[in-house]
């Protein structure tokens, strides 16, 4: 690398993830900027939302728990650095039937991890839980270290003290990303950055800055919506009394977070009909009724304390592969660039890892974690087919 680049390391994108990587980059030391269109926080992309959970132990399998619990340790040294408080621990509900893919994606991780996990059968379920219709058969897990986690302040947080280890941001969009032998050109309108290597954290602008990838990242739509307790029924759902869940059920899976601010009561589907986003920018804010269906069904039938119609809604967006698995590593023919699309609509929680990981990667080339699952060149010719999507897709969580 030549000593008269403007950086040692470029963020390029700096939502989740790559304010993460901002983040850990600077706290090793590194002369590093990053590059923002939007600013710190912002709702744009697929990292806002004022909540989004937080899991342990995650059906995907071992590489994505390892990530989310490498990740706890760093929330907590943010916290720790900073006074900030972002995840919050409420315990993580699961519900289902034992032999269906929810429960079974949890025992499997759990038994290759060690993590533990407290099982209740229906009665006890219904006991404890009465916010949710639970039908015959079905039982419970409970993951102790789940809960949620504020994406804003996380991400503002991340900004305030990789400044404060010397990284620079600049606000301006990216308009092109450029691989050299010993560096990476990092265009903008108003000049041309140069830095000795290149994370690129785009999220929905990845397959635009990087087409010379064999990424097939496909931006979708997707959507985020609140709901109200019914009258007198407001300390059911309550951190203390109803902790993050996911749960099968009517054909869906939803998800859920505890009531801890003026929106109300989080619910969503891992799987919606999102139509794909052709510009990212133009990504619409308002939420149609139909968009809508599918979640207000699912609150009706399995949350009856809740208003079925939600008293906030919004849009956003997930950027998926077709295997839906993230997308971190450094590609085989461009050793100067580290490709974080910490995607697919889960990856929120694991971004502080997803972060650490990606400027580990950036400053020696090597990290201490298997990520051959997330490889950004496993969709380059003559690589293992993967299997494409379905109409359904993941939810942002």
């Amino acid at each position: 690398m030549r000593s008269e680049v403007d950086a040692q390391v470029g963020v390029i994108g700096l939502g989740a993830a790559g304010s993460a990587a901002l983040w850990r980059a600077a706290a090793r030391g590194a002369d590093v900027i990053g590059f923002e269109q939007f600013g710190s926080g912002h709702d744009r992309g697929s990292s806002h939302g004022y909540s989004r959970v937080f899991k342990s132990v995650t059906p995907q399998g071992p590489q994505e728990s390892a990530l989310a619990q490498r990740a706890v340790g760093l929330w907590r040294d943010l916290e720790a650095e900073s006074g900030e408080s972002v995840l919050h621990m409420t315990g993580g509900l699961s519900i289902g039937r034992p032999d269906g893919p929810l429960i079974a994606g949890l025992e499997k991780v759990a038994a290759e991890t060690g993590l533990p996990l407290e099982y209740l059968d229906e009665s006890e379920l219904r006991r404890r839980f009465p916010q949710h219709v639970i039908e015959p058969g079905d039982i419970g897990v409970i993951d102790p270290a789940s809960g949620y986690l504020q994406p804003e302040l996380a991400i503002r947080t991340e900004w305030m003290l990789a400044r404060k280890h010397g990284a620079r941001v600049v606000d301006a969009a990216v308009l092109e990303v450029i691989p050299q032998a010993d560096s990476v050109l990092v265009v903008t309108a108003e000049r041309t950055w140069e830095v000795g290597t290149a994370i690129v954290a785009a999220g929905a602008w990845q397959r635009t800055l990087l087409p010379f990838l064999p990424l097939e990242l496909t931006p979708r739509r997707a959507t985020l919506s609140w709901f109200t307790p019914k009258a007198g029924r407001e300390s059911l759902f309550t951190a203390e009394t109803f902790p993050a869940f996911t749960h099968e059920a009517i054909g869906e899976t939803g998800w859920g977070l505890p009531e801890f601010d003026e929106y109300g009561v989080k619910i969503g589907l891992d799987f919606t009909e999102g139509y794909e986003i052709v510009d990212p920018s133009a990504n619409k804010k308002e939420v149609e009724d139909w968009e809508l269906a599918r979640v207000r069904r699912f609150v009706a039938e399995t949350l009856p304390d809740l208003e079925p119609v939600p008293a906030y809604s919004g849009g956003c967006m997930i950027t998926m592969t077709p295997d839906e698995e993230f997308t971190i590593g450094i590609p085989a023919d461009h050793p100067r660039l580290v490709v974080l699309s910490a995607c697919s609509g889960r990856g929120f929680k694991m971004s502080a890892a997803n972060g650490d990981v990606a400027a580990q990667l950036a400053l020696t080339g090597e990290t201490d974690l298997d990520l051959s699952l997330f490889s950004p060149d496993r969709f380059s010719a003559g690589a293992t087919p993967s299997t494409t999507s379905t109409t359904t897709i993941g939810a942002t969580k």
